[in-house]
């Protein structure tokens, strides 16, 4: 079993290897570079993450496709926003940009007892340092949760983890792009509501826009946590598909999107768990997004089934 153990966790981490280095050969094999002719950036007026358009004031209706920075942009926000997604951006913040992201949800468990939770702020800070990197702080979040047994109603409250992080934007082709992030969480949170152990994750991010509207993502994750000698680890591989729909014949300032998210037990034998969770996105201003959303697992958890609802908003300065 010892064996076993040790066979997966290097797996896990050869793999997450793998993944950068993989993202970061094909990225240079493609030469990607960020155009900053302004007359391109001119014509990029929509935000799906990794869109690139069709340049059409070409004389003889010849089309030349170019590869247009779709991280910026009147309605960019609604691309850079990591939120209120579970698969992160495929855009890093912009040179001495700082991004904000805070929500509220609250959540519902059903099961052999009855449990509600509220987490906010979910605080998510970015700060962009300049080509293509950005650095990412997780300040913990206040959670209160309130359990019902039998008639009898308890109530716990306290903070969760928190954690910093880094993500590099390795570019864009013609229809799609590419980044890579990774992120620590620390055992600082009260004990209810801590991993009460140091983990670590690795993602692979690729957007590919179908038409001006209508946009897709892939996130591939390999987390750990590096539980205490004699606990329970945890290795996962944590697959996530998203689509968006920036509504452009109502208004570009709106979109919804729908995302499918899966972890993969690497260690325990516990399969597949799925979520799924859909919402809206406005923004009020250039830099200013409100959001909606709401969610459900699909297969059932160890411990009981989950359903919740949030809104939020992000901020960029």
């Amino acid at each position: 079993m010892k064996r076993f153990l040790l066979f997966a966790r290097f797996l896990v981490y050869a793999s997450g290897v793998l993944l950068l280095v993989t993202v970061c050969a094909v990225s240079t094999a493609q030469a990607f570079t960020h155009n900053t002719d302004q007359e391109i950036m001119a014509a990029d007026d929509n935000g799906n993450a990794g869109n690139l358009r069709m340049d059409k004031e070409v004389p003889n209706d010849k089309q030349v496709v170019s590869a247009v920075d779709s991280c910026a942009g009147p309605t960019a926000l609604l691309s850079v926003l990591d939120r209120p997604t579970i698969s992160d951006s495929v855009c890093s913040a912009k040179k001495n940009k700082v991004i904000a992201e805070l929500g509220y949800v609250y959540q519902i468990e059903t099961g052999n007892d009855f449990n509600t939770l509220q987490t906010l702020p979910q605080p998510e800070i970015r700060y962009g340092t300049g080509n293509n990197v950005e650095l990412k702080l997780f300040p913990p979040d206040y959670i209160l949760q309130t359990t019902h047994t039998a008639g009898n109603t308890s109530r716990i409250d306290g903070a969760g983890d928190a954690g910093v992080g880094v993500k590099y934007e390795f570019g864009y082709g013609e229809k799609w792009g590419f980044a890579a992030d990774t992120a620590v969480t620390f055992a600082s949170g009260r004990k209810d509501f801590s991993a009460n152990a140091t983990g670590a994750i690795v993602n692979g991010i690729f957007a590919y826009n179908v038409n001006e509207d209508i946009g897709v993502g892939l996130q591939i994750g390999l987390f750990h946590l590096f539980s205490p000698v004699g606990s329970t680890q945890e290795t996962s591989v944590n697959p996530i598909l998203v689509v968006t729909d920036q509504l452009n014949e109502i208004t570009d300032r709106l979109q919804l999107y729908a995302e499918c998210y899966n972890a993969i037990d690497l260690m325990h034998g516990t399969g597949i768990t799925s979520f799924i969770d859909a919402g809206v996105q406005y923004l009020l201003s250039q830099n200013i997004e409100i959001d909606l959303e709401a969610g459900h697992n699909l297969t059932n958890l160890p411990y009981n089934n989950t359903t919740y609802v949030g809104f939020g908003t992000g901020l960029e300065f």
